[in-house]
């Protein structure tokens, strides 16, 4: 070959690896990559549900005991101590309350719902007398929207 055929070939060669790359790069950046989930919205639920246990705790028990939440619960009054919590819920969100007393398992009380969408468990153990409480609420939106 003549050195003028061997550029030509060598300008080829160019050409092809420029369009490889050039066709790489495009295959590439189509690939549709999700953006990760906010954080944001996780963070409003718990806080929903952690803002339930707080008012809970803050009320002055009726009878006995250290607040109204403990109250309820060492009375065995389980469905009203859950309907407390699930009614301090925030707008345009639910919640299903479980407890679980010691080491038992845990059981639904107060409004039982079906969650429409992704939800947040916050979670609270309670010391009352002799007893330890698991104290759960599955908080979700209603609609399962934003």
């Amino acid at each position: 070959m003549r050195h003028e055929e061997e550029a030509q070939v060598h300008i080829l060669e160019m050409l092809t690896l420029f369009w490889l790359f050039f066709m790489s790069a495009t295959f590439l950046i189509r690939i549709h990559v999700p953006d990760a989930p906010s954080v944001a919205h996780d963070a409003a639920l718990e806080t929903t549900g952690d803002d339930a246990f707080r008012y809970g705790l803050s009320l002055e028990a009726e009878i006995s005991g250290e607040n109204r939440l403990s109250e309820l619960l060492n009375n065995g009054e389980l469905d009203e101590a859950c309907l407390l919590l699930q009614n301090q819920i925030a707008a345009g969100k639910e919640a299903n309350c479980w407890l679980a007393q010691n080491s038992g398992t845990a059981v639904p009380y107060g409004n039982t719902g079906t969650p429409a969408g992704e939800t947040v468990t916050v979670h609270h153990l309670l010391a009352i007398d002799e007893n330890s409480w698991t104290v759960t609420l599955d908080v979700w939106n209603r609609g399962g929207g934003a």
